[in-house]
């Protein structure tokens, strides 16, 4: 069965109470972008700081879209989030980011923007838990979908069927379908289920849009 998981990026905690506070009795885990202001031009809260002080039944997945994740990685170990996912683009590094969360017994993801091909993440695949595929260029909320992205998918999950597959990124009923043929387990999914004032009647379409 394929999870649908709210994405959350935001400015402050006011902002990401209100958001965990809507979806809070809908979902068991939420995804939380943060985003550095240098890796993307988007800057969101620092994120570790602020889900310490949260009391919620939410589990969290937490994307890094940062620069150099192998100098933020610390700070979440501590943290609730029990997952997190990290760009092939964004260091020079991946197996220090990977080992830290592998001795912190963290779920591990490897993210990778929709230009960036396959063979960026290969040498990585037996080292972490998922992949996940960008269908828009990361950032922001409500970035224009890459039908593209669904063929890099497609090839991924031939030759890697056993690697569960998050995309990420524009997600609607009318792609989602598309999404899951071409082999996504977790599709993650930020404005239409934010933007359109009803998270409840938003996962309802996406969920009915993917059992028919």
């Amino acid at each position: 069965m394929t999870e649908i998981i709210p994405s959350i990026l935001v400015k402050t905690k006011e902002e990401l109470l209100e958001k965990i506070s809507a979806v809070e009795q809908l979902v068991e885990r939420v995804h939380l972008d943060i985003a550095d202001g240098i890796f993307v031009p988007n800057m969101t809260i620092a994120g570790f700081s602020e889900i310490e002080t949260i009391e919620t039944t939410l589990k969290f997945r937490v994307h890094l879209m940062v620069s150099k994740p192998e100098n933020h990685i610390l700070r979440w170990l501590n943290t609730l989030a029990d997952s997190f996912t990290f760009h092939i683009e964004s260091t020079n590094q991946p197996i220090v980011v990977i080992e830290k969360l592998r001795e912190a017994e963290k779920e591990i993801g490897l993210a990778l923007n929709p230009r960036t091909p396959l063979s960026a993440i290969e040498p990585f695949i037996n080292e972490i838990d998922f992949v996940h595929f960008m269908t828009v260029e990361p950032g922001f909320y409500g970035g224009e979908f890459m039908e593209e992205v669904l063929d890099k998918m497609s090839d991924f999950h031939y030759f890697y069927p056993d690697k569960p597959i998050v995309a990420d990124g524009g997600v609607t009923p009318e792609n989602a379908p598309k999404l899951v043929q071409a082999g996504a387990n977790t599709l993650i999914v930020g404005s239409y289920i934010f933007k359109n004032g009803n998270p409840a009647k938003a996962l309802e379409e996406l969920r009915k849009s993917i059992s028919e």
